[in-house]
């Protein structure tokens, strides 16, 4: 006998409400097929529909769920826990505007719904449309405020802003709300990290991978924080832990190479970015740090294909560009180097330092009769000096010329010709009709190797502060030399610090320059010096004597005017090399191994400065063979200035 249709209603719904049973004791298998039978008997029960979506999506299987959810709807169109699980579906396809529409309809029908509001803020922030996304977590957090999940959504659409600050408030409110937040505790570690804050960010992702220890994320956060901070055996553990949880990570052996790199093990770096390559030939960042470690490695050429490769993958790769750009500058491929160099403004280590300005920038294309020009410094000190050589090329095309510079070059670069105003950064500016940043004058010029304006001298100190050093420094008795051994620590530049720790020669080195006829003064400014003067001097070492006048340079002008009583200035990659060199000064640079652009490869002397001679490693750190080389020539040109 077959049941009548009020019976095949009663057997569904006791089938459906088996399989709710069923499958909240875990049992999912026989839940669904209980559903199924449900189904046959009232193929258009909405319940029986919205039970077979939900089973459907919680066992993985979105598209199956979206299937029942559109049944469901076709049969009432009314139905919001439909358009909300369909919503969800949609968005674990990645289906995110159908997402949206869902969720749409949805708050159509019931506006305060917060979970609703959350979600389809979710979808826009995958969209990538984060500032729309923030008005959805704003209303379902005035609707639910006590939900930690909304804060941390919030925080992560202000963190893809770049507003890092204001995303940890947001990281932080969710934890406070829900202190075991493992995810919560993760991003907080992310921009904590981005906003230069190593130590707590490391301690954000300890407490990620306390509550969610196999988390790989969590633990190559970590690896990055402790890899910034200098933690590099630390850094390589959490590494090794993330590489073991997602061996399949290409993300993960990236990083692992970028501690590689920085930690001067080249080798080990190259083969995880190979590693990285072949998990995701698409990487576009391994290969642009695999072009990093080849240029550290002495392998330009092979660096250039990198960077080549990881542009054509991801054209805007602004690091790619600007590695590509530097990598040319390093071979003497000036014309294609200076028009890639633009690109600088675009990376995360620059792109700060640019002139925000809505006046023209001038580039050399344009006449510059009767206009005011401002020419501003945007890097290093010795960056500035070695680019102010072009000042009186800008002023010759008959500008005013208008130089913004760090207030401890002002009063040298004011006496350069042509230069008609110097101001500091943060005093105001004078009105000007264009604008161009001191780096962009080699392009603004066309500079080939072959055109560098390389005068022998280009700046000088003042004659009073000249005739001051002469008379306090006295007759000569001996050959002066000036000595400059470290970079500047950058202690909240994670990028540079590993650069300035190798281009830096520890003190004790230059015992071997203790050679007779030599009198030595420190260049070096800055307490750590002074206090590594003092440290030998008690110890009886059995280097040179070292005058020690810095703590009377107030200023490069008053270093210029001390460098202009030496005979010789002997030191490392720093900006006193740079003074030296444009003050048309003999100035030997003791170059690293992995050099910077600027003194190419290979050559003993420099495009840039007719006074230098530049002393390489041989390899990596070998600093021992600089200072023989320097020591024998210093020996030469103290036997041929006692001749005299």
């Amino acid at each position: 006998m077959t049941p009548s249709p009020p019976d095949k209603a009663a057997q569904a719904q006791q089938l459906a409400l088996q399989g709710a049973t069923l499958y909240q004791g875990g049992q999912t298998a026989q839940a669904r097929e209980a559903c199924l039978a449900a189904l046959q008997l009232a193929p258009g029960s909405c319940e029986v529909l919205l039970l077979l979506a939900f089973i459907a999506l919680r066992s993985g299987q979105p598209h199956e769920a979206i299937g029942w959810l559109d049944r469901a709807l076709a049969e009432n169109e009314e139905l919001a826990d439909a358009y909300f699980l369909r919503g969800e579906a949609q968005q674990m396809t990645q289906q995110y505007e159908a997402a949206i529409t869902s969720y749409d309809a949805l708050l159509r029908r019931k506006p305060n719904h917060a979970d609703a509001l959350n979600n389809r803020g979710n979808a826009y922030h995958a969209l990538g449309q984060h500032e729309r996304a923030l008005e959805d977590y704003d209303e379902a957090i005035a609707l639910d405020p006590a939900k930690a999940s909304f804060h941390n959504n919030r925080g992560l659409a202000i963190k893809a802003l770049g507003q890092h600050a204001q995303a940890i408030s947001c990281f932080e409110r969710a934890i406070a709300l829900q202190p075991d937040y493992g995810l919560a505790h993760f991003n907080l570690g992310l921009s904590l990290f981005a906003m230069a804050r190593y130590a707590q960010a490391a301690a954000s992702h300890d407490e990620a991978i306390r509550l969610m220890p196999h988390h790989a994320a969590s633990h190559w956060g970590r690896a990055d924080a402790l890899r910034a901070s200098g933690q590099y055996e630390a850094s390589l553990a959490s590494y090794q832990t993330a590489s073991a949880l997602e061996p399949r990570n290409a993300d993960i052996y990236n990083n692992r190479g970028l501690l590689m790199h920085v930690w001067g093990r080249h080798r080990e770096a190259l083969a995880d970015f190979a590693i990285a390559i072949r998990l995701d030939p698409a990487h576009a960042d391994a290969h642009c740090n695999c072009g990093m470690a080849l240029e550290a490695s002495g392998q330009h050429t092979e660096a250039l294909a990198h960077y080549e490769t990881a542009i054509a993958l991801s054209p805007n790769h602004a690091a790619a560009h600007f590695n590509h750009a530097l990598c040319n500058l390093t071979l003497g491929n000036y014309r294609e180097g200076w028009a890639e160099y633009e690109w600088r403004w675009r990376t995360q280590q620059l792109k700060s330092s640019e002139l925000i300005s809505d006046k023209p920038l001038w580039l050399g294309n344009e006449s510059l009769h009767g206009k005011r020009i401002l020419v501003h410094a945007e890097q290093g000190l010795g960056d500035s000096l070695q680019f102010c050589r072009y000042l009186p090329m800008v002023a010759e095309r008959g500008a005013t010329v208008i130089v913004q510079i760090p207030a401890s070059l002002t009063t040298l670069i004011r006496a350069i010709n042509g230069v008609a105003q110097v101001l500091a950064p943060g005093e105001a500016l004078p009105a000007f009709d264009l604008h161009c940043p001191l780096m962009s004058l080699p392009l603004a010029f066309g500079t080939t190797l072959e055109t560098v304006p390389s005068a022998p001298r280009y700046v000088s100190p003042c004659a009073e502060k000249t005739l001051g050093w002469q008379k306090r420094l006295g007759p000569r008795h001996a050959f002066r030399v000036g000595l400059v051994w470290a970079g500047a620590p950058h202690g909240s530049l994670a990028v540079q610090r590993p650069v300035d720790a190798r281009r830096s020669i520890p003190l004790t080195q230059f015992a071997a320059l203790n050679l007779p006829g030599a009198e030595f003064f420190s260049l070096q400014k800055g307490e750590p010096a002074v206090s590594q003067l003092r440290e030998l001097e008690a110890a009886n070492w059995k280097g040179p004597a070292i005058v020690d006048h810095t703590a009377d340079l107030h200023d490069f002008e008053d270093t210029a005017a001390l460098v202009d009583q030496l005979d010789l200035v002997i030191g490392v990659d720093t900006s006193v090399a740079h003074l030296a060199g444009a003050l048309g000064k003999p100035v030997w640079l003791l170059n690293r191994f992995d050099t910077c652009w600027r003194w190419m490869t290979q050559r003993d002397d420099s495009s840039w400065y007719p006074s230098m001679k530049i002393f390489r490693q041989p390899a990596p750190g070998d600093w021992d063979s600089v200072i023989a080389q320097v020591r024998a020539e210093l020996q030469r040109l103290l036997a041929a200035h006692a001749s005299f």
